[in-house]
Order: C-alpha cells, then structure tokens, then sequence
C-alpha cells in the first residue's frame, strides 16, 4: 500500500497485523460497512477506497476511488475506478 492512501470502513482491523484508524466517527458505528481487501492487492498513492470488497491479485491506481465492488482480478483506474485490464 503506498502512501496517503484513504480507506473509509468500520473501526476494524483488516486482519491480525493491519488495523485501519482514521478521524472521529460520527452517528452509530452499528451501521457502518465493512471494507475488505484480500491478500496481494496493489493500491496506487493517493487512492480512496470506500466500504467496498477488493479481490487478491487486483491493482488499484494512483488517485483512484474505489466506489463498487471489485470482483475480477485486474488493474483499476479512474474516478470511479474501472476496470482497465485484466490480469
């Protein structure tokens, strides 16, 4: 994961050795989704990810907002981020 890259997603960690933190939470964190990234994903500088789900393999660009889930294995770029090749 590169740097300044922002990950919007409950309080939780990703798994036992990455935990997400980030500013104060506002409202009721019960209603807040989950964002999981699986093992081996590149994410570019500078990218969002929202409470989305992003399978092993894939490659986020630089910049880029992930908005939707991300099924396929491939590279993603673009605001919102699309599927740009497959790997």
């Amino acid at each position: 994961m590169s740097l300044l890259v922002l990950i919007l997603s409950s309080p939780k960690s990703l798994n036992d050795d990455f935990k997400i933190k980030h500013g104060p939470a506002q409202g009721d964190r019960s209603i807040w989704k989950r964002t999981h990234i699986e093992d081996n994903v590149s994410i570019g500088s500078n990218a969002t990810i929202l409470p989305v789900r992003i399978c092993s393999g894939s490659v986020i660009g630089a910049g880029s907002v992930v908005t939707k889930d991300i099924i396929v294995k491939g590279v993603y770029a673009g605001n919102p981020a699309r599927l740009i090749r497959e790997i």
